[in-house]
């Protein structure tokens, strides 16, 4: 998921904002390489459980992201549709992205705190 991705890293390169910081610095103290990788992991221990784009044919695809019961957005756990129809890779990775960086704005740190701590 290239766009995904892209969009998310340069979403985290922004640093300006104390959950941005927050993941950026446990980025630089882990083991991990893939930064991908990493902000999946922060993302399962904040509720959200899967993002992912499905195929429904050849050039149209549908993306979907789960929350988890043990959310910190105050949502109901479930599967969430981003769109009602099918749009291209592309379209359907960039707006997955925009639903996930909508949620990460609300994060909040003392419950991100809470949890980890």
């Amino acid at each position: 998921m290239i766009t995904y991705n892209n969009t998310l890293i340069e979403y985290f390169k922004a640093n300006d904002t104390a959950f941005k910081k927050y993941v950026n610095s446990e980025f630089e103290k882990s083991n991990i390489s893939s930064f991908i990788q990493f902000v999946e992991g922060v993302f399962k221990s904040i509720g959200i459980i899967t993002t992912t784009i499905l195929p429904i044919d050849t050039r149209k695809w549908m993306s979907y992201y789960e929350i988890g019961p043990e959310n910190i957005f105050s949502k109901e756990p479930g599967k969430i549709n981003i769109s009602t129809f099918p749009l291209t890779r592309k379209e359907s990775e960039s707006k997955l992205a925009i639903q996930i960086i909508e949620l990460l704005s609300n994060v909040n740190m003392s419950e991100l705190n809470n949890r980890i701590n």
